[in-house]
């Protein structure tokens, strides 16, 4: 148990570092491309009459001067910081379960869903009857996942899986068939079939901003 609770540790301590170097690192990074951009199309105009100018008038005033440009700049500063939080976040959990998966799927993963399975059956058996509500099946195991006390990201693993699972498929009429086997095997399955995660994405941004930035600088935006 101490072992897993290390490597569990060890797996999440990653996952943060990776959220530190992506989210927080990344978003200064790619802001200070973005802001830098900005000053020097501010810097190359400042000889054009934009002094006379300003509040609104000076978004307009280089929207008129430098369209393409002033508007990639805009684009950059708004935009990229919420696409990278969502790529990066996206990156992060799909890089978490690989590792887990090609270590120890079953060791921290199959104990949990055991454990809620075991609860719904004390609690509330008669879901796992025959011609039972399946959504409400479902519905009841997603919320007992998320009041477990379990670490919370397992559970958001767990979570993350679970909701492309298919219950219509599972006849629960037959005894010779274990419940709690079938949802295991298809929330690994599912989470199997979750690509390798890349850091393409933040390198693509990356490279985006900075070609902007020099075609900005020789104006040629």
């Amino acid at each position: 148990m101490n072992d897993n609770i290390k490597y569990a540790s060890k797996l999440f301590g990653s996952a943060a570092f990776s959220f530190f170097k992506i989210n927080i690192l990344g978003q200064f990074l790619t802001a200070f491309l973005a802001i830098l951009s900005l000053f020097i199309i501010i810097y190359q105009s400042s000889g054009t009459g934009m002094a006379h100018v300003n509040g609104l008038a000076i978004v307009g005033f280089l929207f008129t001067l430098r369209p393409i440009g002033f508007g990639l700049t805009l684009l950059s500063i708004f935009l990229i910081p919420f696409v990278l939080f969502s790529l990066g976040n996206k990156y992060i959990i799909s890089k978490t379960i690989h590792k887990l998966l090609s270590e120890k799927d079953e060791v921290l993963l199959f104990p949990i869903i055991d454990k809620v399975l075991g609860q719904i059956k004390s609690n509330q058996p008669e879901l796992l009857k025959t011609g039972a509500d399946k959504t409400k099946l479902q519905l009841k195991l997603l919320q007992e996942i998320r009041d477990s006390k379990e670490n919370k990201w397992l559970k958001k693993i767990i979570l993350y899986g679970f909701k492309k699972v298919n219950l219509d498929d599972v006849d629960f009429s037959d005894e010779n068939v274990s419940f709690s086997d079938i949802i295991k095997n298809k929330i690994i399955s599912h989470l199997k079939n979750i690509s390798e995660p890349s850091r393409s994405f933040f390198w693509i941004i990356l490279g985006i901003q900075i070609v902007i930035l020099i075609l900005i600088f020789l104006r040629i935006i």
